[in-house]
């Protein structure tokens, strides 16, 4: 309640409505907003859970535009001066959402990554990434809610993904760098808890079939329909990573590929890999012996797959020497022998991987590639 109190240019530009929505807490949930003499104070009779507790706030408020704190969270002071004049601007968006201090373990980082962040009609890639997977980022438009109901109650866990699909269903999102939340992901709470035993993945493909369930029967929409139970694997890796348990992230990467092992053929699913490898790359002692027991690893776990499988492991294998090569924390860690040798194993992999992948951007990858590899090269000389 501080850090929405401390909002810079409150009451002068803008005007804020605080509910708190008390669960049936019995903790000293009234004591401490008591304290607070402004706030609107809705206490629930009986357990009823977040989307019950979000879904009173909204009915009972009267704001314009609306968003979302957890009581362990906090806003930055500029997130409505920054948020609001942008829902102000461009009046076909329904939701503006921003980056999030994401603090977990002692550690810090930035989510999303502003590369996997979009603007505009959001749905098919927001199916792909939950990139605005904090609520608290995000500024809605009250009217929005109108047509994508509220929250879905019967959903422990994923409601906010679930809410933010049916809202990119409908409206364009924008998307404005920098963070303006902080969010404290603890591994005592109830969604990662529920990560761990495997109960998440259950609200995950509630979510999933649901919104895909809402689009026109096309082929579009079976395609989303067969990769469902594949992006759901691959979604329960990603609480092991945000939490920096990175060698239970790759265990539980390894065993989806086991499930999955021709996932590869799927754009996403690549770079869903890719990002869990750079994260493991970037904390190894040494780079290039991390990358090759990671191939390795891909290697085994997708041995199930047949020819296919292993046709698309290669696509995966390329694709991780790239990241050896061209991420720059990565790229500077290595001396020119270890250069060459990252590129040498990149095209060994697929070089037809990275032709055709050159061919689809018009050829400027391949330039890229070539221009390096022979740069490394002369170096070595």
């Amino acid at each position: 309640m501080d850090s929405i109190y401390a909002q810079e240019d409150r009451d002068d530009c803008f005007e804020v409505e605080v509910i708190v929505v008390d669960d049936a807490s019995s903790d000293a949930t009234p004591e401490v907003v008591s304290l607070y003499p402004l706030v609107r104070y809705l206490r629930l009779p009986q357990r009823q859970g977040v989307s019950a507790a979000q879904n009173a706030g909204i009915r009972a408020s009267t704001g314009e535009y609306i968003s979302f704190l957890g009581a362990d969270d906090a806003w930055l002071p500029h997130k409505i001066r920054v948020q609001l004049p942008l829902l102000l601007e461009h009046s076909q968006v329904a939701v503006v959402y921003s980056q999030t201090l994401l603090r977990c373990r002692g550690t810090e980082l930035l989510f999303p990554d502003i590369h996997r962040a979009r603007s505009g009609w959001v749905f098919d890639a927001m199916l792909n990434d939950n990139f605005a997977g904090h609520f608290a980022s995000l500024l809605v438009r009250r009217e929005a809610f109108n047509r994508t109901g509220y929250f879905n109650e019967s959903l422990v866990t994923h409601e906010d993904y679930d809410m933010s699909l049916r809202l990119a269903l409908y409206f364009p999102f924008l998307f404005e760098p920098g963070a303006v939340t902080i969010y404290n992901l603890s591994t005592d709470g109830l969604s990662f808890n529920r990560a761990v035993s495997g109960a998440a993945s259950q609200d995950r493909a509630r979510v999933v079939e649901n919104a895909i369930q809402m689009l026109p029967h096309s082929a579009r929409s079976r395609k989303m329909l067969q990769e469902a139970p594949i992006r759901i694997a691959y979604d329960a890796v990603s609480p092991f990573v945000l939490t920096g348990d990175l060698t239970q992230a790759w265990l539980r990467l390894l065993a989806a590929l086991r499930a999955y092992p021709s996932s590869g053929r799927l754009g996403w699913a690549r770079a869903f890999v890719i990002w869990v490898a750079h994260n493991k790359l970037v904390t190894s002692a040494s780079l290039l012996t991390e990358a090759r027991d990671l191939c390795t690893d891909i290697q085994a776990a997708t041995l199930g797959g047949g020819v296919r499988g292993r046709w698309f492991a290669r696509w995966m294998l390329a694709e991780v020497w790239s990241a050896v090569l061209f991420f720059p924390e990565l790229r500077r860690r290595l001396n020119p022998q270890g250069a060459v040798y990252a590129a040498v194993r990149a095209l060994t992999c697929s070089p037809e991987h990275i032709v055709f992948g050159a061919l689809r951007l018009g050829g400027r990858l391949l330039g890229k590639w070539l221009a390096e590899l022979c740069k490394r090269i002369r170096k070595f000389a």
